[in-house]
């Protein structure tokens, strides 16, 4: 993948069809609904593919039949709080939802031969009932757009529940392709950005019609823009900067801890000095925290029980910097913590039930930084200094926002630690870090640009290994 932009037209798309197969392999290894929250995310694509772009607040004289005390628990919540946490789901989608999400959790269950059969034959049941899903509802829906154009289209030719979840993997993959391919045409990812991107937990999530891909694939393209339009003349880099504009504020409101990504057309509009730039950083800036204000006022999510609201522990942790360093600290500082973020971080697949074997997380570590290590360029002085500090800065601060997010949204107040981290929510942060660090105008030596094709080869064959055998222990 470094060095696509090198090769013949021929092997380009050799390469780029043995990605697809392989990709479309992996993915039939996996049963539908696998991926942490997957549920959630699937079933607020096909709302927004029914014309419900925003989430609804909870139906009047709404009941929820179930077994489970912690769900009965959670709808009692939902139905004491206003705003919006749900939307209208076919019953049939709810019924494969269900079947596949009994999976999570048990790492030795398997779906019976006669279950499979029903659900590859499940046809859409054109009756709907609300169902909660309020996690969503801080995500713009245009995030959505690949899978809920493929629900759309799956209805429109009358493909069963499974064929319409499938084209929804498809298309989402082919759109992270897409948007691979045209970052790497702008500017040439580093062997540390490449390793980062073929990590097991980063291609897991390629293979599912998530958002985590998708936002992983945006983000390369965004920071790909930002150094080639940084190093254009102002009226050469207009479509440059609004499309940087526009994944910039796709990231920052679909995922709330990329708002510092604001800094990268705040920048281009410092550097060029043109107002075109300042426009764009302007409206992209405002847009984004209007939405971001816009979704905390109107989601209610009954998931946790707490006696305050987010805005509330918000203003708390802003007033007390200090607290909210302390929980942060004591966090990383927790040793079975800190080895659960860099173990979900190389990946923990499924719902977290599934682990690469022992040996791959020290393997592909080392593999990491050996790539770290080649994507440096250690003879380049002060050169670009201020593009690299903004990159660094916009990755620290978005750290600091992922357990800012956790503080006031998931874990219980008072809090000793944060709790609902993953290591796969510091990916963007991480890709951020990478082009910070790594080449951006200059040639990198023969030699250092050999350790990083070998090393960046050696550690994707290595994941692929590990994502492969866990898949295959895992569901078959």
């Amino acid at each position: 993948m470094v060095l696509a932009r090198n090769y013949p037209q021929r092997l380009k798309l050799a390469l780029g069809l043995v990605v697809i197969l392989g990709a479309a392999w992996l993915s039939w290894l996996v049963p539908p609904i696998q991926s942490p929250d997957e549920n959630a995310h699937f079933l607020r694509a096909y709302a927004i593919a029914q014309g419900q772009p925003m989430l609804l607040a909870l139906p009047k004289g709404f009941e929820y039949a179930t077994d489970s005390q912690e769900i009965a628990q959670i709808v009692e919540r939902a139905k004491r709080m206003p705003g919006r946490m749900g939307g209208l789901i076919d019953v049939a989608l709810l019924d494969f939802v269900d079947a596949h999400l009994a999976l999570a959790g048990h790492p030795k269950k398997r779906l019976t031969q006669a279950e499979q059969e029903r659900l590859a034959t499940l046809a859409w049941a054109g009756a709907e009932r609300f169902y909660l899903m309020p996690g969503t509802g801080y995500y713009l829906p245009a995030i959505y757009l690949p899978q809920a154009g493929a629900i759309a289209l799956g209805q429109a030719m009358h493909l069963t529940v499974l064929q319409s979840y499938r084209l929804a993997r498809a298309l989402t993959l082919l759109t992270c392709l897409v948007v691979l391919y045209l970052a790497f045409s702008i500017h040439r990812p580093s062997p540390l950005a490449v390793a980062l991107l073929v990590l097991p937990m980063s291609l897991f999530q390629l293979l599912m019609p998530t958002i985590d891909g998708l936002s992983n694939c945006l983000a390369v393209l965004a920071l790909s823009l930002y150094l080639h339009t940084v190093g254009s003349a102002p009226r050469l880099s207009f479509g440059a900067s609004l499309s940087l504009s526009l994944c910039v504020f796709l990231l920052a409101t679909s995922r709330t801890h990329m708002l510092p990504m604001l800094l990268l057309p705040l920048f281009v509009a410092w550097h060029s000095r043109w107002r075109w730039d300042e426009l764009l950083a302007g409206a992209t800036t405002v847009a984004a925290l209007a939405w971001t204000v816009f979704a905390l006022q109107t989601t209610a999510d009954p998931r946790i029980a707490r006696e305050h609201t987010t805005q509330h522990l918000l203003a708390h942790y802003l007033l007390d910097p200090i607290d909210f360093l302390q929980i942060v600290f004591a966090s990383l500082t927790n040793t079975e913590l800190s080895i659960f973020y860099e173990r979900s971080f190389i990946g923990i697949l499924g719902w977290l039930d599934t682990p690469l074997e022992s040996y791959f997380y020290p393997l592909l570590w080392s593999g990491l930084l050996i790539c770290a290590a080649a994507s440096v360029p250690w003879s380049a002085g002060r050169r670009d200094g201020m593009t690299r500090v903004v990159l660094a800065l916009a990755a620290v601060i978005s750290v600091a926002m992922i357990f800012l997010a956790l503080l006031v949204t998931w874990s219980p107040h008072p809090a000793t630690t944060v709790v609902g981290v993953q290591g796969r929510y510091f990916m963007i942060p991480m890709l951020v870090l990478a082009y910070a660090v790594s080449p951006i105008q200059w040639s990198v030596p023969t030699a250092l640009r050999r350790l990083g094709r070998v090393a960046a080869s050696g550690l994707a064959l290595c994941s692929l290994t590990a994502l492969t055998l866990a898949l295959l222990s895992r569901y078959h």
